[in-house]
């Protein structure tokens, strides 16, 4: 048990660190390459100040890192996650397009046994 709890735990932590406020933005523009923050701050369309704290957050997860010229880029992990997040992507599209009611499978209840 305590270990899909730890399980549950990492992954509860990404997808927090993703849903905050232009970081998932800052994720698929840094996916094309290298980007300066200047850059960034103009195609997020974020405050500077919004925009400096998600990316240290995102160093700080390893997820992103500064290149030899001082723009950001995508690390190691950072593209492995997008091998991950493009399918997710994909998916979420396809999903999107069904739109509410092609969501819920023909001959679903609308409540689970002890919902309320």
């Amino acid at each position: 048990m305590a270990r899909n709890d730890a399980r549950a735990a990492a992954l509860s932590e990404v997808i927090d660190l993703l849903g905050r406020r232009h970081a998932l933005p800052v994720f698929w523009i840094l996916r094309e390459g290298p980007a300066a923050f200047r850059s960034l701050v103009t195609r997020v369309e974020a405050a500077e100040s919004h925009l400096s704290q998600r990316l240290r957050e995102l160093r700080e997860a390893g997820v992103v890192e500064v290149d030899e010229a001082g723009d950001y880029r995508l690390s190691v992990h950072g593209r492995r996650l997008q091998g991950v997040l493009e399918p997710l992507d994909a998916w979420a599209r396809d999903w999107a397009r069904l739109g509410p009611r092609g969501r819920v499978p023909r001959g679903s209840a609308t409540r689970g046994r002890g919902e309320l």
